[in-house]
């Protein structure tokens, strides 16, 4: 279980630290960790990806992106079947 700040977590999922504020502002749980000699905020990573997780079921761009990978998927059965 890795704690990530900010930066990390945005990194760690491709988004910038301002939308993990944003997480943070709409209930992601987050906590407090002293590093190198300040307090910063972290998150756990598992924390971290369950949040990422939900919000890409709820992004229309990702959900167009699943249906064409689930078309060109069955177009590539359609096409082997008929061989």
């Amino acid at each position: 279980m890795s704690m990530l700040t900010y930066r990390e977590a945005a990194r760690r999922v491709g988004r910038k630290p301002r939308a993990i504020r944003y997480w943070r502002a709409r209930g992601m749980p987050m906590q407090w960790e002293v590093r190198e000699g300040q307090k910063v905020r972290v998150v756990e990573e598992d924390v971290l990806l369950a949040w990422w997780r939900e919000r890409l079921k709820n992004d229309p761009a990702h959900q167009y992106r699943l249906r064409a990978i689930r078309r060109a998927e069955e177009a590539a059965q359609d096409a082997t079947r008929r061989t």
